[in-house]
């Protein structure tokens, strides 16, 4: 059955929701349940990767058009287009923005509620790829990490893969999207501490001059 739904943020405002089924036990005894925030020190800075990758990115296309003009031979325009890698990472960066995680895990299924509004679920009895109107959707076990897929007809594709320490101590969720005409996907690693709810979280977003600002209840800090 249906169970996994994603919210995916296309441009500006546009939302696309996507229902995920899946198959398999949970032959690995994993527990993800529990509360997470996000760490901001151990996780990927969106905007310090896609500078770092477009600046690899236009390297990679004047190193192709010197190679071409020299020989005369064929280029992927995918390589010369530079500027997608900084739409794709700013996708990334949207689907992968939650700063909280929600955990509930049983023998059969797990939830995984995110403070942005969306949830991921994924029923242990009915794992694997299954394609459908919408396109190609699952939840597998990759080892011991759970993880989850959607490949949309248009070549998007996202790809995230939860693993937690052996002593629990964190959750990385590694979130790859991918789209045709761009040359390569990119990444984007987060870390989740464990927290009692009720503490008082900081909520923080990263601004493009590389600042962060965080607010504690509410309140600016």
């Amino acid at each position: 059955m249906v169970i996994v739904r994603f919210f995916l943020w296309v441009g500006l405002s546009a939302v696309i929701p996507v229902w995920v089924s899946a198959d398999g036990p949970n032959r690995h005894n994993v527990d993800f349940s529990g509360s997470w925030e996000l760490d901001y020190q151990l996780s990927d800075h969106p905007s310090e990767k896609i500078r770092y990758l477009y600046i690899q990115a236009r390297a990679q296309a004047k190193r192709a058009a010197e190679r071409a003009q020299n020989s005369g031979r064929y280029v992927d325009p995918r390589i010369l287009n530079v500027q997608s890698v900084v739409g794709l990472g700013r996708l990334t960066e949207k689907i992968a923005q939650a700063t909280v995680l929600t955990i509930t895990q049983k023998d059969d299924h797990i939830v995984i509620n995110r403070n942005d509004d969306f949830a991921l679920v994924c029923d242990f009895g009915e794992m694997g790829w299954k394609e459908n109107t919408i396109g190609i959707e699952g939840c597998i076990w990759d080892e011991d990490q759970l993880a989850f897929q959607v490949a949309l007809p248009d070549g998007l594709s996202v790809y995230q893969q939860f693993s937690i320490a052996a002593d629990r101590s964190r959750i990385n969720v590694a979130t790859t999207v991918n789209v045709s005409g761009v040359s390569y996907p990119f990444t984007l690693n987060r870390v989740y501490m464990p927290f009692q709810p009720g503490e008082g979280l900081y909520e923080c977003t990263y601004t493009i001059a590389n600042q962060t600002s965080c607010t504690l209840s509410g309140r600016n800090e």
